[in-house]
């Protein structure tokens, strides 16, 4: 029989066959008098049917009234199992199904949640806690942090790890979701448009609509060249990874403080991919770690016949058997390590308050604050950390090892190519008043 994952998160519920992703579906619905849109359909119309929009139901599961003239639509669970439905239309989905459910999910929330599978045809064979899955699967034994980014919240799971995995508290921070950063970096784009174009593109659904749309590739574009040069409706609007970062800031203080309220001095922060597309995202705290984007399907996969369950009886499973400590091949920052203030290369040193870019000219690197035209990476800033991002299809070396997803930068360490002696070093500069 076919195995695979089903990952509850409204910022995309994701399907696995295997360990291989097939489908991710947004947290979303468009409730019509005659018809219902949920997933990337609602999200394509969102803006352009404002009152009639929900993306609250997966955060607020529950059999609580709704207004609404549409009889499909009593209540957030009528459209959870909406979005489920079309979920099992839009891909084949596996025999047999693990979920992986937040942790603040209560205990009526999660009977609720399986009457749903249920009904939606979706044979459940296992209830996972995902922060504790993907925790014991790549954790060291000590007290650590998993780091999720919902639609309407950020999810903190502390989990005490020896022979096992186990979460002994969730924790979630309020109006600092995906949802949040995005209505923060509209206003940016918003005022850019403005001030430069005199255009507000909120001033029709359209056009609004199209700016939510394309908003995901200007940020990223921004991430990678420190600005972006934004296209809606032939005028064009330039806005900095430093004004996106700066719009959120309150945000990431939030998720910092509740970081800090949970966290031990030995605490590794795993942080879920999403954080990797929110500027700043990286540079959370000391001691993190990027979990890669299967990171759950993996998980699961190495322990089916741990959480797989042949009674329908299911239970919700918050601790796990964690590797092996000969096994765990993470590695974090020292959290005794200075962080980096600057970059060095030869006989310069730049300091990294705005973006810096490392890329190739004439066989040689270069480290420079204006973008080029094909860089290889791109240092940020915020906060006072300075955080490593390389290009796609760039292979780049930190202290001899390949990087293979974003990473803070302490002092001492050397940017380098393979086989190659040259290398950029990253360096704390201090300054002393008499």
């Amino acid at each position: 029989m076919e195995q695979g994952v089903l990952e509850i998160n409204d910022c995309g519920l994701r399907v696995f066959s295997g360990t291989v992703e097939v489908l991710e579906s947004p947290g979303i619905a468009v409730i019509e008098p005659r018809s219902i849109h949920v997933g990337t359909a609602a999200q394509m119309r969102a803006r352009s049917h404002p009152t009639q929009v929900n993306n609250q139901f997966w955060h607020r599961l529950s059999l609580e009234s709704l207004k609404s003239e549409n009889l499909r639509c009593r209540h957030h669970a009528d459209l959870a199992y909406c979005h489920l439905k079309e979920i099992c239309e839009l891909c084949d989905m596996p025999d047999e199904l693990v979920v992986a459910v937040p942790g603040n999910f209560t205990r009526e929330q999660l009977a609720l949640l399986l009457g749903v599978l249920k009904e939606s045809g979706i044979h459940t064979v296992g209830l996972v806690d995902a922060a504790t899955a993907c925790t014991g699967n790549l954790s060291p034994t000590g007290v650590q942090l998993h780091v999720e980014l919902q639609l309407h919240q950020t999810l903190v799971s502390r989990i005490e790890v020896n022979q096992r995995a186990t979460v002994t508290a969730a924790e979630a921070i309020a109006d600092a979701g995906l949802h949040h950063f995005q209505e923060a970096w509209v206003r940016v784009f918003t005022d850019a448009f403005i001030m430069q174009c005199r255009f507000d593109p909120l001033h029709s659904a359209g056009s609004e609509q199209q700016l939510y749309d394309l908003m995901p590739q200007w940020v990223n574009r921004a991430m990678q060249q420190g600005e972006v040069l934004a296209e809606l409706d032939d005028r064009t609007a330039k806005a900095t990874l430093r004004q996106l970062q700066d719009a959120t800031t309150p945000i990431l203080s939030r998720v910092r403080a509740m970081i800090e309220n949970l966290e031990e001095s030995t605490s590794v922060k795993f942080i879920s991919h999403r954080w990797a597309e929110i500027p700043g995202g990286i540079q959370l705290a000391q001691r993190m770690y990027l979990l890669p984007r299967d990171c759950i399907a993996q998980s699961i996969n190495r322990r089916w016949k741990e959480l797989h369950s042949d009674t329908p009886a299911l239970r919700l499973t918050n601790s796990v058997s964690a590797l092996p400590e000969s096994e765990v091949t993470v590695q974090v920052d020292c959290p005794s390590e200075t962080g980096a203030t600057h970059l060095l290369y030869g006989h310069r040193a730049l300091a990294a308050h705005q973006p810096l870019f490392v890329f190739w000219h004439e066989d040689k690197f270069q480290v420079t604050p204006t973008p080029p035209e094909h860089p290889a990476a791109t240092v940020t800033n915020h906060a006072g950390r300075l955080a490593l991002r390389v290009d796609a299809g760039v292979c780049l070396m930190l202290n001899g090892e390949e990087i293979t997803a974003p990473i803070n930068l302490n002092a001492g360490d050397r940017i380098g190519i393979a086989d190659r002696h040259d290398a950029i070093t990253a360096i704390s500069v201090e300054h002393y008043e008499t």
